[in-house]
Formats: C-alpha cells, structure tokens, sequence
C-alpha cells in the first residue's frame, strides 16, 4: 500500500502547498480546473503520471472506448469480473449523483476521506504540471486503484487515440460502437471517429467490438492487424440469439464459436443492452482464457446484472411510467424511441428534453416528433446547454420550450394518465438533476 502513504502532517511540516481541508473543498478543486484539454497530446498526463511512479502499470488494465454502450459495457464486464472473487476497479464518466461514481472498486464508491487525501497528495507531487479536469479526475482514479485492485476497468472519456486515459498498455480492449458524436473534436466523418477510437488497439492484446457499420470496419480491422491484435467481433466471433423482452427485463442466449449460454436475464427494454451484455461476456471470456482460467456459466449469469448504472433506462416512478436515460446522441436517441415505441405501443410517449450546443439537436427532435406525444425542451443552466434560441420549433405542432423544467415537470406528471410515459433525455446533466428531485 505504499502508493496510498500520504500524510497531510508531513505536507505542513515540510512547507508544501496549502492543503485542502475537506472533502467539498477537493471536489471544488477539481472543478476548477480547465475543462477542455490544453493540449491534444498525452504529454502533461504522462509526465504528471511519471513522477507518481506511474501507478496505472502496477495492476491489470481493460480500456473500453465506443459511441455509446460504454458505461453499460464497463458496468457489465467489472460485475462479471467481480464475480471471481477479483478486486476491481471501475472508472467510468459521468457521475449522476455524485463525484465519487467515477472512481469505484467492488461497486463501493471512493470514500470522501480517501479523494480528500489523494487529491491533496497528487496535487503536492505534480506541482505545476497544467492539467485539465479530465486529466486530473483520471489520475485520480489510476492512482486510488495503485495497491487496492486486481483489474481496473477504464472507461475512456471521448475518443481513444487522444483521450487521456490512454496511457495504459491494457491486456484487453474493447470498441462497443461506433456512431457519429463529438464530430468537432474527433470527427468531421465516421471514419475519422472509426480513427480515433481504433487508437485503443494496442499491439498483441486482444480487441473485442461490437456491432459495427460496414463503413468503419475495414479501419478497425486494418487497426488490429497491423498490432497483431486478435479480434473479436459481434456477429461473426459471437453474438445473441432468441431476445426478448417483457417489462424491462430482456433474456437472450449468448453464443461463440465454443459455447452457447442459454438463459441470460437482465434488467433493459433496448436489444443495445442486450449487445452490450454480450460484449461483455466475450470480454470476460477472453480475460479468462488468457489467464489460464476457468469460464462457469452459471457465474456468468449470477453476476452479469449484479449491478447497475443511474441514468440507464431507469424507471424512477410506475404510474404513471417516468424512465430517464442519458442517450445524447442520434443513434443512442434512435435506439431508445424506437424500443419504447415496440414495447409499448399503446401508450403515449412525452418527452422532457435538454440538448447541449454541440450536439446534432434537429436531427435529434426529427427522431423524436413523429413518434411522441408532446416535447418539452428545456435547458440547463450551463454554457454548453442549448437555448430557446438555438432551435426552430415552428415546423412542429407538438414540440414547446419550458425555461423552468422543474415547475413543468410537476404539471405534465399532474396531468398524465396510465396510458401514458414520460420520457427524460438528452443530457446526464438534467438527469442528475432530476435524481434529486425523485429520490
């Protein structure tokens, strides 16, 4: 445990930087940090990692990027994981509730106590290294996990090639999907996202990918030959069969070019979730396998759903139906409607809708008018949260924008019936927000 030997006494004796004195004043730190990355290189990470003695090498390492997926994967594959008996560590963006949700081990956020001391700790050691918000929240998480875990399960941020959790040499890495989002900062095209992302492949460590379009797939597959990387894809290496899906709860059997696993059974209405799952389980597999250990089916299906994410079809009222999800993007938008749609076509969908800036909104609000009864847009009080101003509502008879998202939520639920849903989206901020405002 000698990573974790910090001592806010000795900081003050030694004369060392002002010390941070609790959990709230860490957390506020740590916000104030830039929010976008100074740089589009790995440089001030890896020097910042350097002199901590690079934590991130001393444990096991699984890097997770994709479009969407990746949060739901991670939590999957880290419940799987646990099942073994391992430690795990899992870290994961955004957090919902609170700051800590990122840095977990066993499904136990990090303790106040503990991010007070390491932040305090890195913070002395790195000096005057500039580091971004991300930047930092990442070396937090490497450095927490030093001594304490087995594996550590990383979610990348955006991206893979210049995302700066990426600069761990992984023993197995997996692209969930491949969409278009955050085209400004890693796009303008597909495949320039596909380019990106393929940076996760590391040479001779296995890649497993989800579903992915014909147009992106020769780039990853090029990708993992040149690394030698074995590559395992939904489709054609494994995938699902018989889904299905009754009241939030999907089963489906799992399937390789070794095994067929029948009976798999977790919480979700979106086949994605099912995918995901899927992604999962042949990571495990391949983790196990490279270990020389042994793959209990019966484990695989006890621990798969043993967990689960905020803000992932999560119904937080039933009548009437309330379901919040973070879906931010077309495709995400594009899954989730149309599996409420299937499953729940008698009913009425309303949506409460906030979108940032930088997102494809019009495309977004054209998914969702023909299939919804009403939305309600509204926005977030944050620079990056589109305004009534950023949208043209007159070509559609049932699309409004409310300012005040939290006096309209009291009268559309006031005014909804059982055969009706409301639908919040768009943004983890908003739902967030709005845990609060159920729980």
């Amino acid at each position: 445990m000698g990573w974790h030997s910090a001592n806010p006494f000795s900081l003050i004796k030694n004369g060392v930087g002002k010390l941070l004195e609790n959990y709230q004043a860490a957390v506020n730190y740590i916000h104030s940090l830039p929010k976008f990355h100074r740089t589009n290189n790995l440089d001030n990470i890896k020097e910042a990692l350097n002199v901590l003695g690079n934590p991130q090498n001393s444990y096991e390492t699984i890097h997770i990027t994709g479009t969407n997926g990746k949060g739901t994967t991670t939590n999957f594959l880290a419940n799987l994981l646990e099942g073994t008996g391992k430690r795990v560590g899992m870290f994961t963006s955004p957090f919902i509730n609170e700051f800590n949700e990122r840095i977990q081990i066993n499904h136990q956020y990090i303790s106040n106590a503990d991010l007070l001391e390491e932040v305090n700790f890195i913070k002395d050691k790195i000096g005057d290294i500039p580091l971004a918000e991300f930047e930092f929240v990442t070396i937090l998480g490497y450095f927490y996990f030093c001594g304490r875990v087995d594996v550590a399960v990383i979610e990348a941020g955006i991206g893979a090639a210049h995302d700066k959790t990426n600069v761990i040499t992984p023993v197995l890495s997996i692209i969930t999907s491949i969409d278009l989002d955050h085209e400004k900062l890693i796009g303008p095209t597909i495949q320039d996202i596909a380019k990106e992302k393929s940076g996760i492949i590391k040479s001779n460590v296995p890649i497993v990918t989800g579903l992915l379009q014909d147009s992106v797939q020769d780039i990853i597959e090029e990708t993992a030959e040149k690394k030698n990387s074995p590559i395992f894809k939904f489709g054609r290496e494994f995938g699902i069969k018989n889904y299905k899906n009754n009241n939030f709860r999907l089963s489906f059997i799992y399937y390789d070019d070794r095994v067929d696993i029948e009976g798999i059974d977790c919480q979700g209405f979106e086949k994605t979730t099912a995918m995901n799952a899927s992604i999962a389980i042949r990571a495990f597999i391949c983790y196990q396998e490279g270990h020389d250990l042994r793959v209990s089916t019966t484990a695989i299906k006890d621990n798969l759903d043993r967990n689960h994410l905020p803000a992932r079809a999560q119904i937080v009222q039933q009548k009437p139906m309330i379901l919040m999800d973070g879906a931010h993007n077309i495709s995400a938008i594009h899954n989730l409607i149309n599996s409420l749609t299937i499953n729940y076509e008698n009913k009425d969908i309303i949506v409460l809708y906030a979108g940032m800036k930088d997102k494809d909104r019009q495309e977004i609000l054209e998914e969702l008018a023909p299939k919804t009864e009403h939305i309600y847009i509204t926005t977030l009080d944050m620079a990056r949260s589109a305004k009534a101003e950023d949208y043209d509502l007159s070509v559609y008879d049932n699309v409004s924008f409310v300012e005040n998202y939290h006096d309209e939520l009291q009268k559309i639920i006031s005014k909804m019936n059982r055969k009706q849903i409301l639908l919040i989206t768009g943004s983890f901020y908003l739902i967030s927000d709005l845990e609060h405002y159920f729980s």
